[in-house]
């Protein structure tokens, strides 16, 4: 954290979370065609993107996933992602936590 600037990192939660309430086209004007998709019984949908990070003999595979029902993006999770991102935020922002 950046404590002496007021401000700590950015992270991938910071950069999901905000996805909540888009519209499935939004998201994937921006970011793209999915890697995978999953058709729940529900009706609803997983997608999920996925970017490899890290040094290639230890890389990683940091999976963005979210939850679209009725067109619309309803909750995010992400799992082996870099603990932050360029940019930064106030300190006090709070850290969004994954709903999925």
């Amino acid at each position: 954290m950046n404590m002496l600037m007021g401000t700590r990192n950015k992270t991938y939660n910071d950069v999901n979370a905000p996805w909540v309430g888009s519209t499935e086209e939004q998201l994937i004007s921006k970011w793209g065609p999915p890697k995978k998709s999953y058709t729940l019984e529900s009706g609803a949908r997983i997608i999920s993107y996925e970017e490899i990070w890290g040094p290639l003999s230890a890389y990683h595979v940091c999976i963005e996933k979210f939850m679209i029902e009725k067109g619309v993006v309803t909750k995010w999770g992400i799992s082996d992602c870099p603990k932050r991102i360029s940019g930064t935020l106030p300190k006090d922002a709070p850290i969004p936590q994954p709903t999925l």
